[in-house]
């Protein structure tokens, strides 16, 4: 019996939602949470061989360890892809590339001549363009930093109010931005002891640069060898002094790989040495992002841990059953031991700041977000309703008070702060990290969580679903931010009007539903490629996934859809594509750290999405709520 064949909530999806949440719950830690396999792209590993040769750490076998690695990944047209299925991407190329070198492979092998043509074919080095990522190849000399724009330490010294502060930048990058600057102030080099004339498509190619950028380039390098001395004095000692008193407990920055790794190289152009306790801290920071898996050394850049015990918190509360109080009762514990309740970065800016947000990784004190704030509310109030537990109530409390203070002047959300460049480039500075605007998916959770707090029909939920209305694509749909990519932008703004009382036949909504049907693939799935980011005509295209099925489930069954032949196809579709262990199969990269080739998957969001899926759609049948 199928999904298409019967009336009614068919016995085969009620077994493959028994078999998922007990796969899902079997996976929660003995502390309470639960945290997927973060896997992106090489770019960490690679990064990891860049980083200690400039940091000059010891071979303690770390190095050959990842070349096996990223030489295990080359794909059979020489380079390396950033994506599942996805072609040869330059910038990852290049790093791969340099990394072997220096892993003591020669040029003439036949993988490194394999990726060097890959790279020449691909425009060569000098069509990289992201210029913070070619910083990193100028600190062991092999790209001249006269072709770089230079962010200058006297950066932290401008007011808070000033534009172009480092308040002004989106937090997950703040850090990066000032421990840049202070290795931007000395350029240090550690050569690599080879040059890379191989990876140039043309011998004489120079790098073409925008106007705008060429002018960056050139006063930031006019002022760099005429600093005020005292001023770049105070400048460096106050940039070295931010970064130190905003580590975390853990040792890191920003709870992530990325922003660790460029602090450690901005504190060592500062004169920290490797025995300053920051530093010491730090690196060993750096080793519990390591894991293996496969056989291979792996660096997990994030760890998504809040996002996915809030989630699987919430999807095994939905699915019932046995185990399911077992389950949400350390989870909740655990969410609420993690709520942060210190003033952060975010506050410089925030008039009347209150802690009460959470961050994504185990540790972010310095900066929740949004996004994860909305998905702990929601999970919260699912196992623990209004009046039901003080804590709770509590922690709910201050995040609420949290969530408005981070709103953005018109009305829609973004993951860390609200959006303050005033200064030109923010399209580019976006794609690559540095700023956030508020965003569909973002906006989307946060209008759920309020309306799972009781607060559907406050000012800042109406502001938050005009936003949406304004932001609406003629086609119907949203583009996403977060994850691929007008699915999941349509997903999440469907289900957070829908929370706050958006009805089922307004247009908005309507439109929404028909632009999803219309990309529902003949197996009853539905996918969207990474291409969509770069290409229009992938929008809504791609293999399907059980987490985008489920994302485009979750939108139907919340417009009023949940008993239609679209609907049970793609129930269907989930029922037919489960492994006997409960869980699914999804190479594909469905998330998105940033759009220019940054994306990840998630080994629970695979599973705890069609969980939901198939209890909201349970919840709709029987006139309840999932």
């Amino acid at each position: 019996m199928t999904t298409t064949d019967a009336p009614g909530i068919p016995g085969t999806v009620e077994h493959a939602l028994a078999r998922a949440a007990d796969a899902l719950r079997h996976r929660q830690d003995a502390d309470g949470f639960w945290k997927g396999d973060f896997e992106t792209s090489l770019i960490g590993e690679a990064g990891e061989v860049l980083l200690r040769h400039y940091l000059r750490l010891p071979d303690d076998g770390t190095t050959a360890d990842d070349a096996r690695t990223i030489l295990a990944e080359q794909s059979p047209t020489g380079g390396w892809a950033a994506y599942h299925q996805g072609p040869d991407e330059l910038l990852l190329s290049v790093f791969c590339y340099v990394a072997l070198r220096l892993a003591g492979h020669h040029p003439d092998e036949a993988p490194m001549r394999a990726a060097a043509a890959s790279i020449r074919a691909g425009g060569g080095i000098e069509a990289v363009d992201n210029l913070l990522m070619l910083a990193w190849l100028a600190v062991i000399g092999l790209w001249p930093w006269s072709d770089i724009p230079l962010v200058p330490p006297e950066i932290v010294l401008l007011p808070s109010s000033f534009p172009g502060n480092i308040y002004h930048f989106g937090a997950a990058a703040r850090g990066i931005v000032v421990a840049n600057s202070l290795f931007m102030a000395t350029r240090p080099v550690v050569p690599a002891g080879f040059d890379l004339r191989e990876l140039f498509r043309r011998p004489d190619a120079r790098p073409r640069r925008p106007l705008p950028v060429r002018c960056a380039t050139a006063l930031s390098h006019w002022y760099a060898r005429r600093p005020v001395r005292a001023l770049r004095r105070r400048a460096i000692d106050r940039a070295s002094r931010w970064l130190v008193d905003t580590q975390e407990t853990d040792g890191s920055w920003g709870g992530n790989w990325p922003q660790t790794a460029n602090v450690l190289m901005g504190l060592d152009a500062a004169g920290l040495g490797r025995d300053h306790p920051s530093v010491v801290a730090a690196l060993s920071a750096l080793d519990r992002y390591v894991v293996r898996r496969d056989g291979q050394r792996r660096i997990e850049m994030w760890t998504s841990v809040v996002m996915d015990t809030a989630l699987a918190l919430s999807a095994s509360a939905a699915a019932g059953g046995p185990g399911d109080g077992a389950a949400a009762e350390p989870a909740v514990r655990w969410l609420l031991d993690n709520q942060v309740t210190e003033l952060g970065d975010w506050a410089v800016l925030t008039k009347d700041p209150v802690p009460g947000g959470w961050p994504y990784e185990f540790t972010n004190n310095a900066n929740p977000d949004a996004d994860d704030t909305a998905f702990a509310v929601v999970a919260l109030r699912r196992v623990r309703p209004r009046g039901e537990d003080p804590a709770v109530d509590g922690a709910c409390r201050r995040a609420h008070r949290w969530l408005l203070s981070q709103q953005c002047e018109d009305g829609g959300w973004a993951a860390f702060e609200p959006l303050r460049w005033r200064l030109p480039g923010r399209d580019r500075l976006a794609e690559i990290g540095f700023l956030e605007a508020p965003s569909a998916d973002v906006t989307g959770h946060v209008l759920e969580a309020l309306a799972a707090d009781g607060h559907a029909d406050g000012h800042a939920a109406r502001r938050g679903v005009e936003w949406l209305r304004r932001q609406q694509r003629p086609d119907g749909s949203w583009p996403g931010w977060w994850a691929c990519y007008h699915l999941h932008g349509t997903s999440a703004a469907v289900t957070g009007m829908a929370a706050c009382g958006v009805p089922a036949d307004d247009p908005a909504l309507r439109r929404a539903c028909e632009w999803l049907l219309a990309h529902q693939r003949p197996d009853g799935g539905w996918g969207e490629s990474v291409r969509a980011l770069h290409d229009p005509e992938w929008i809504g295209r791609g293999d399907s996934t059980p987490s985008q099925t489920a994302w485009a489930l979750l939108a139907l069954i919340a417009a009023g859809r949940a008993d239609s032949a679209p609907v049970r196809a793609g129930l269907d579709h989930l029922v037919r594509t489960q492994q006997a262990d409960g869980d699914w199969a999804e190479p594909w990269h469905t998330w998105v750290v940033h759009h220019d080739g940054l994306y990840w998957r998630d080994s629970l969001l695979r599973l705890i999405y069609p969980v939901l899926a198939m209890a909201a759609h349970r919840a709709a049948l029987e006139g309840g709520a999932a």
